[in-house]
């Protein structure tokens, strides 16, 4: 990976960007494209950041990466200081226990840890069940002596995440929370970089979307706006190389053995050709995944807007989704930049997408 795109990689890991708080991870990403000399650069009332190249040609070419990470927001306070959590998205609690977290107080970032009651204290019916399942019995420890002292900290409703950072493994590969999908919107503004000085056939928008984790939102308000004709959507999917048994529910995707590319009722067939045919003339394969139903990206929110976008789901191989220590190939994230980039620049000025067969 070049050295400028890791460096942003590990600034956008490095902000916590929980669904609803993406803010700060757009305004990195803006800047960048700004500084590459993009001069189509904002964001929209949602805090989308979107950007465009080429806008007035006729075909109508989306790019989506969403930027939001599950996280937590304050929920209540109790008399001795103690925070209690609500979710952002698809949290799973037991993985919660004795982690650190990190909120957005009143004047910076405020540290805490989810405690956990000492195993000796407890039966040996209760160390079972060490770890809480509702999240809503798990506390957050800042410090604080009383509800008035953890209120000059934080409000009720300030943004949280876990507090887990950049860890290179072998192999280049890294743990890191969030890379769902900071991961994403990293690689379509940095593919939107590359393209920056390219003579392309379409118009292309790039959209990191928002608020992906609770419904698809920044993805359906700007598929809408654009109303592309193609979509090409890029995400994270599940390695299953980690836990076999997880092959016969995903197929069997592996890390490091390349981009994930989406087959099933979702998925435009003469788009996933065009996409795979670019992608072998660059020297890349890409694995395959079966998905019967497509509702869980970005994706679907292009297909179902409007009169309808032909999509391509790219994704990232991940372990360990939706935890602390999610982990991913750095080349594999580059073969998507690459992928995205040869079927971009390959595609012609006018595309037929009509299914063929009919006189």
């Amino acid at each position: 990976m070049e050295t400028n795109a890791l460096k942003l990689l590990k600034g956008l890991a490095a902000l916590p960007t929980p669904t609803g708080f993406e803010e700060d991870g757009m305004i990195l990403l803006g800047n960048y494209l700004k500084e590459a000399g993009i001069k189509d650069v904002a964001l929209d009332v949602h805090g989308n950041l979107r950007a465009s190249l080429n806008r007035e040609a006729p075909l109508r070419v989306m790019i989506e990466g969403h930027c939001d990470e599950i996280g937590f927001m304050v929920q209540y306070i109790d008399d001795d200081g103690f925070l209690y959590m609500c979710p952002l998205g698809g949290v799973t609690t037991p993985t919660l226990a004795s982690e650190r977290i990190v909120i957005r107080g009143k004047q910076g970032p405020v540290y805490g840890v989810f405690g956990v009651r000492p195993p000796h204290l407890m039966t040996a019916e209760q160390r079972k069940k060490l770890a809480p399942q509702e999240i809503q019995e798990i506390k957050v420890d800042i410090g604080a002596t009383s509800k008035e002292d953890a209120l000059k900290l934080v409000d009720l409703g300030s943004p949280a995440v876990i507090d887990a950072g950049w860890n290179e493994l072998a192999n280049n590969r890294v743990a890191c929370r969030g890379f769902d999908n900071r991961i994403g919107a990293f690689i379509v503004t940095e593919t939107m970089r590359r393209l920056a000085d390219k003579k392309l056939n379409v118009a292309l928008h790039m959209v990191a979307s928002v608020q992906e984790e609770v419904g698809l939102v920044g993805g359906q308000t700007t598929a809408y706006d654009i109303n592309p004709h193609i979509g090409l959507c890029v995400d994270v999917t599940f390695a299953s190389d980690a836990q076999p048994d997880d092959k016969k529910i995903v197929g069997d995707i592996r890390l490091g053995a390349g981009p994930s590319i989406a087959v099933g009722p979702t998925y435009h067939k003469k788009l996933n050709a065009h996409v795979i045919s670019s992608a072998q003339s660059a020297g890349i394969s890409l694995q395959t995944q079966v998905r019967s139903r497509g509702n869980g990206t970005c994706a679907w929110a292009m297909r179902l807007s409007r009169s309808g976008a032909a999509v391509v789901q790219l994704s990232i191989p991940l372990r360990y989704m939706h935890s602390p220590v999610e982990v991913i190939s750095l080349d594999d994230a580059s073969l998507v930049i690459d992928t995205l980039c040869a079927a971009i620049e390959n595609m012609p000025a006018e595309m037929d997408l009509i299914p063929d067969g009919l006189d």
